[in-house]
């Protein structure tokens, strides 16, 4: 008997009832947009999102929610299909609580993301801007509205009651805190630089601060990596902590630097005078000179993971 309740108990144990908090579900609306987006664009973004939003939510096929909307349409008039009437009728018609939609702006290089999250009861969005960035920046851009909606969430303890031979067995499964990386743009500023030495600082892309350079410098790149904004120019590096103070590092040329870009634990700058120069550095502070193997003009870096 003592080891048919052990068989019993490690039956349990593997079942896929015992302990689990089921996620809830989730429709994620198709990508809306405005302005200069591509439908390629979109589609990758829409991807990014689906993949971070499953870590919290099981997701509503996208053939299931179509063929719900088109339902709604045969109900409605169109001038009665506002967006949240028809977003509410099919969250009612699949009895899904959670709606995501994910709206994206764009002018020229740069590119507005706002992201909602709809429940029955209430409407959240969160905002964020990008200035020249391409499309897997962006991608960056929406793992960070995810972080920001989605927040600690915390899983509801399961209890499981099964009869194992007369006997009444509970399991209790302890709560379980699902904790998600502090939103990494918080604290941070979008900088831009320019000719003469301008830094500009800006907590949220549309009000601006000058910043003091100690230089007269065209500054032609900025990046930011590892803690460290990076800015290059004609012989020039500067760098700054909080993108208030800068200091000026020794670049060992007195080629024009162009484009700087950090990836891999390296910070890479490159020049656009007609030597190829590229120069490295690891802390932003100490360069060396790498081979290029080349004596062409150099005219930007970038990194991809």
């Amino acid at each position: 008997m003592k080891h048919l309740l052990i068989l019993l108990f490690l039956l349990l144990l593997s079942s896929p009832l015992f302990g689990q908090s089921e996620r809830p579900e989730t429709i994620i609306v198709p990508v809306s947009s405005l302005g200069d987006v591509s439908e390629v664009r979109k589609q990758i973004l829409h991807n990014t999102l689906t993949d971070e939003l499953k870590k919290h939510f099981r997701i509503v096929p996208q053939e299931k929610y179509e063929q719900v909307l088109e339902q709604v349409f045969e109900e409605l008039e169109y001038e009665e299909c506002s967006e949240d009437t028809c977003i509410m009728m099919v969250q009612e018609m699949l009895q899904v609580e959670n709606v995501f939609n994910l709206q994206v702006l764009g002018e020229d290089i740069d590119t507005q993301l706002n992201l909602t999250w709809r429940t029955l009861d209430e409407k959240k969005n969160e905002t964020d801007v990008c200035l020249g960035c391409g499309t897997f920046q962006l991608n960056d851009k929406v793992r960070g509205l995810v972080e920001k909606l989605v927040g600690v969430k915390k899983v509801e303890p399961v209890v499981v009651e099964r009869p194992v031979v007369g006997v009444k067995m509970v399991f209790t499964d302890e709560p379980v805190v699902q904790k998600i990386e502090k939103d990494k743009t918080e604290g941070l500023l979008f900088v831009s630089v320019g000719e003469s030495g301008t830094i500009l600082t800006s907590s949220d892309g549309n009000s601006w601060n000058e910043r003091t350079s100690e230089t007269s410098k065209y500054l032609s790149g900025v990046t930011y990596g590892n803690g460290l904004f990076v800015t290059v120019g004609p012989g020039t590096i500067l760098t700054s902590s909080d993108g208030n103070s800068w200091n000026e590092r020794t670049s060992g040329t007195s080629e024009d630097l162009s484009g700087v870009t950090y990836g891999n634990g390296t910070f890479v700058t490159v020049d656009q005078s007609s030597s190829g120069t590229i120069l490295i550095s690891s802390d932003g502070t100490s360069w060396t000179e790498s081979t290029s193997g080349t004596s062409k003009y150099l005219s930007g870096v970038t990194y991809s993971q």
